[in-house]
């Protein structure tokens, strides 16, 4: 079990950056640009996304990002070594870093636990202390409370400005650097003076006195974290769209949060990237898809066109051989002629449904087209349906250890069959599930649409129907404060967030 991360937020303010100038930032020594981020060993930088960051003071000092290859490759190596020179003096466990735009922030994931005692405290009514005179007992932050501390590096003329502060449970930062020209930054402009001069005291407390300001206010805005479920959707809408880059930066955002990751979302976004023309990217993805997991396997590589543009390039049929032999280590055992023809019916199943669908989100819609093709799925339904109950009703649910993933293709069958097939043989389904020869959620769906055909309320909120105006919405629920506590029984994620992927309306 990995330790629980909190995400904090850093803002960096490089004071005295002409306006609208570009810093330089690129790659140096042991980072390297992948699609917008780079990375340095454990730290991941994720570039804004519409290339620019401007603080708060004014519009008087910008900070800018860059996005593409050409833009980066522009600029001065040192720009990437200094912004990693910064992180590395901040003493909290930083497991990554996304740089992601929010407003002025950049957010920041760290381990939970620091003993950082603050130089200086404020507290609710705006009092701000050293610590010397408002003693912190304890090193766990009120959410009440903004902590801040200064690293001050005199011989880098560097001053560090870190301002922590709890917001809904969850800790955030903001970094500002103050830093002057006389050690050679690599940004176009910053403060002329020695910030770190004792003569220079009274200017450099006052600005640093206004950024407290700044970051009271930011920590009252709305600040949203990275979240995992909602890049993984955001990767599924630009992959539905056709904005195939899109796609993968969300896919990217998301496997940051690296305990959240799961096996489906790789092999997607290697899809994604290779409709991209991103090979690396495309073989990193598939090859993690194949790392986490030495048992998996696809029937056949070359049958998912998403993957056709990588065929051409010399790592697939490596991929390929890799493939092939695992499935037959796998299925040396198998009931292979059982397998095949289950397969075989699910292709039939889904190939059909996927022609379909096209054709009735055509827009505009060739009704005709629509009219026919639901007699010919009706058609191939009827006999998929004889096919799979003769081998329910003669050889029973034949799971698993015999023909491998190709058993969910009964469920599937069974679940676009009429009401009367489904309750025939639900209990079957349900002992399959115990077994774990079929997921949860595939029974809880099941049990629903029994209920909608049955005029009954559903229990788990899977149906999806058209109201009297045409607007998808849900189902009626047997109980909605209920739902989502059934749904987690299930292994389904919560109705809200499945509402807004199937973009049913609340």
């Amino acid at each position: 079990m990995r330790k629980s991360l909190y995400y904090i937020s850093l803002a960096l303010c490089l004071a005295g950056c002409a306006r609208h100038s570009m810093p330089p930032f690129s790659i140096s020594g042991d980072w390297s640009l992948q699609n917008g981020t780079v990375h340095n060993e454990d730290i991941t930088l994720d570039f804004a996304e519409n290339g620019s960051l401007a603080n708060a003071f004014n519009g008087e000092y910008e900070l800018n990002f860059v996005t593409s290859q050409l833009k980066f490759n522009a600029y001065d190596s040192k720009c990437s070594e200094y912004l990693c020179d910064v992180v590395k003096q901040i003493p909290l466990e930083i497991d990554s870093i996304n740089v992601i735009l929010a407003d002025q922030f950049l957010i920041l994931t760290i381990d939970a636990a620091n003993e950082w005692e603050p130089d200086y405290v404020r507290q609710a009514d705006g009092m701000v202390m050293t610590v010397q005179a408002n003693p912190v007992n304890t090193l766990i932050q009120p959410h009440d409370e903004l902590w801040r501390n200064l690293i001050i590096n005199k011989s880098k003329h560097q001053i560090i400005v870190v301002d922590r502060l709890i917001k809904n449970d969850k800790h955030y930062a903001l970094v500002y650097v103050l830093q002057s020209d006389s050690k050679g930054s690599p940004f176009t402009r910053c403060i002329q003076y020695d910030i770190t001069n004792p003569r220079n005291i009274q200017s450099v407390g006052t600005l640093i006195d206004g950024i407290m300001n700044i970051s009271v206010n930011a920590f009252e805005s709305d600040v949203k974290c990275l979240d995992y479920d909602d890049c993984i959707m955001k990767a599924d809408a630009c992959f539905m769209q056709g904005d195939y880059l899109g796609a993968c930066n969300a896919f990217d955002k998301a496997f940051t949060i690296k305990e959240k990751i799961q096996d489906n979302h790789l092999y997607n976004s290697a899809c994604a990237a290779a409709m991209a023309s991103l090979n690396d990217k495309a073989f990193e993805r598939l090859n993690m898809r194949l790392h986490r997991d030495p048992d998996w396997y696809v029937e056949d590589p070359n049958r998912d066109n998403d993957l056709a543009n990588i065929h051409s390039d010399e790592r697939w049929q490596a991929y390929c051989d890799t493939i092939a032999r695992r499935r037959d280590r796998i299925e040396a055992n198998y009931d292979k002629p059982l397998m095949l023809r289950l397969r075989k019916i699910g292709r039939s199943d889904q190939d059909i449904r996927h022609v379909f669908l096209a054709a009735y989100n055509a827009q505009p819609r060739d009704q005709h087209l629509v009219d026919s093709l639901t007699v010919e799925m009706q058609k191939t339904d009827s006999i998929n349906q004889k096919e799979i109950c003769d081998i329910l009703d003669t050889r029973g649910f034949v799971g698993k250890e015999a023909v491998g993933d190709a058993c969910t293709v009964y469920w599937l069958i069974i679940q676009h069959a009429p009401m009367e097939l489904q309750k025939k043989y639900f209990h079957v389904f349900v002992e399959a599930m115990e077994r774990g020869d079929i997921s949860k959620s595939q029974v809880a769906m099941m049990d629903d649409r029994i209920a909608m055909f049955e005029r009954r309320p559903q229990k788990y909120g899977s149906q999806i129907v058209e109201n009297e105006k045409g607007k998808r919405v849900i189902y009626q629920l047997l109980d909605p404060g209920k739902v989502d506590e059934w749904r987690k029984e299930m292994e389904l994620n919560p109705l809200a967030d499945y509402m807004k992927e199937m973009g049913v309306e609340q």
